[in-house]
């Protein structure tokens, strides 16, 4: 009887082992397929890019199981999870930077220009009048940011529904002289640009969306020019209820379920901001200028292939001098930084942060300041 009971427990011994084998293969490809995301185009498929949504979930699955192997004293193993973490790092850098603020040299001439990006949700759904200014007007005045791109500020007919842009003119056109004000799409979200330098060229990307998409300016800064982009890339319409179920169906532990139903939801917008994000790409390689910046809600996390993409040639102002995560969108089941600010070459990232205490739309602002030197004689 010992001897069945002994040979018993090895067989469960080794079962438990090879299973705990498999659950760390399986956790760790689904992590380093997250954090490879953004390299993959959601029309080829959007399964990788799902992960990468998910990477903070899959990144605590990937530490508590390199801390089981830790405890137990694997070396070998935690020498390959040290390994996938390497492997992985350029993502993690990019969801949790840590910097400090450039300073540059003070025999150094340029121009510090201050960037700020915000999806207003139609002004925080607020009227504006002289003795009780609208919070997001009094908000962008107070930051005295030198362009300012905003994103879904949609504007009202008259007072009593809102803001109107006769009063944001009225509020802001001194401090902001140029601005111009414009829907993505015929009846879409409003984009919006107020800037302290004069606008010469305003072009609106070709996006198919029924409400989203992009207008790109050209700016004229003292004796140059620079591209300003402002988009709002499509949107998945994400809705409380939406996260209920997905929360219900993971108590339930409906895992086909879930994954159809996020499927559906997720894959035709990841796919749009593929043809999207390749649309703008080529448009700021075209313009052939390291002068470039790109501001505004990408709807996508910092290893998106959206993000990465419209990125290639460019610096994304909060993982270079940024600090944290920087969420700009929370809500109760949603917490990401989908908001982004990018510069080309000819600038260098001073700093950038998310001002989390701004809570007058469903994002918070992002902010950046960029220096830009004067050419070398």
């Amino acid at each position: 009887m010992k001897l069945f009971l002994l040979k018993a427990w090895r067989i469960i011994r080794g079962s438990l082992r090879w299973t705990l084998y498999l659950v760390t293969a399986l956790v760790a490809c689904l992590y380093l397929l997250g954090a490879h995301s953004p390299y993959i185009r959601p029309t080829l498929t959007t399964i990788p890019a799902l992960l990468g949504l998910t990477f903070p979930i899959l990144f605590v699955l990937q530490l508590t199981v390199s801390l089981y192997w830790f405890v137990r004293g694997r070396w070998r193993m935690v020498g390959l999870m040290a390994i996938i973490f390497a492997l992985s790092w350029s993502a993690l850098s990019a969801y949790l930077p840590i910097n400090r603020k450039w300073e540059h040299e003070p025999t150094e001439a340029g121009k510090q220009i201050k960037v700020l990006s915000y999806n207003t949700s139609a002004f925080g759904f607020k009227r504006h009048s002289p003795s009780s200014p609208n919070p997001i007007l009094q908000y962008i005045k107070s930051t005295d940011a030198d362009i300012v791109c905003l994103q879904e500020s949609m504007l009202a007919d008259k007072a009593e529904y809102g803001v109107t842009f006769k009063q944001l003119k009225a509020y802001l056109g001194e401090q902001y002289p140029h601005i111009d004000q414009r829907n993505a799409q015929k009846h879409g979200s409003t984009l919006i640009l107020l800037s302290k330098y004069p606008i010469k060229e305003v072009h609106r990307f070709p996006i198919k969306s029924h409400a989203n998409g992009a207008v790109w300016y050209k700016l004229q800064v003292d004796d140059r020019e620079i591209m300003v982009v402002n988009l709002h890339l499509e949107s998945f319409r994400l809705r409380k209820k939406d996260g209920e179920g997905y929360v219900q169906l993971v108590r339930e532990r409906q895992a086909l379920r879930l994954k159809e139903a996020l499927n559906a939801k997720f894959a035709p917008t990841f796919r749009a901001h593929n043809v999207q994000a390749d649309m703008i790409a080529r448009q700021i390689e075209d313009y052939g200028s390291e002068r470039v910046i790109v501001c505004g809600d990408f709807n996508d996390t910092p290893i998106s292939y959206a993000r990465r993409r419209i990125a290639h040639s460019l610096q994304d102002a909060y993982i270079e001098r940024g600090n944290g995560f920087g969420f700009s969108y929370t809500t109760w089941f949603f917490v990401v930084r989908i908001d982004h600010i990018l510069c080309g070459g000819a600038f260098v990232p001073e700093s950038s942060y998310v001002d989390d205490a701004a809570t007058m739309s469903d994002h918070h602002p992002i902010h950046a300041t960029l220096w830009l030197p004067n050419p070398k004689q």
